[in-house]
């Protein structure tokens, strides 16, 4: 005969890894609030964090919390793509407490055995405008860049265009002009 399923094993095991997890990720902001940025590695360990949240929350079918673990990863993804990209730093701070908040209090109606149906849509809309910001920016420099390439080198000043164009208009004038005699 087959064993019983447990569930009560797995929620247990699950509020157990994502309570380690969420522990490492304040340590982390706690430790970085007054820098600039976050620093590649503590990126890449944010990521991985969120990562695995949002993979076993939806293996738990808590969608909010995937959801909103989720969007934070899809931050700290870009981060980790674009590394050295200005980043707002307390407000990135700021959006990760929020993140720790909520999770913390979804995980707390599970511990109680409720259903985790905190709402999510302002979090997640926050984090969202959150990473327009770099992407607007970065497309912007994109922009500036390729219109730096279509104007003339720095040496080529106004005056030099229009002695050239100048000369180009003799120069044809005299071909004209040598064509009609």
């Amino acid at each position: 005969m087959a064993e019983e399923f447990n569930l009560d094993g797995m929620v247990d095991m699950y509020i157990y890894e994502n309570g380690q997890l969420l522990e490492k990720l304040e340590e982390i902001v706690l430790e970085t609030k007054d820098d600039d940025a976050f620093d590649e590695n503590n990126i890449n360990e944010i990521f991985r964090i969120m990562h695995t949240i949002k993979g076993s929350s939806g293996i738990m079918m808590y969608d909010n919390i995937m959801k909103v673990s989720h969007k934070l990863e899809d931050i700290f993804y870009y981060l980790r793509e674009n590394i050295g990209i200005e980043e707002p730093h307390m407000e990135l701070t700021d959006i990760i407490l929020q993140v720790l908040d909520f999770i913390n209090g979804e995980m707390e109606k599970i511990k109680e055995g409720n259903d985790p149906d905190g709402d999510n849509s302002r979090l997640i809309e926050t984090m969202g405008q959150f990473l327009d910001k770099p992407k607007a920016a970065k497309g912007q420099r994109r922009q500036k860049n390729r219109l730096r390439m279509r104007l003339p080198p720095p040496a080529w000043t106004l005056d030099r265009i229009s002695f050239i164009l100048r000369r180009r208009h003799r120069e044809q004038r005299s071909a004209s002009a040598s064509e009609l005699h």
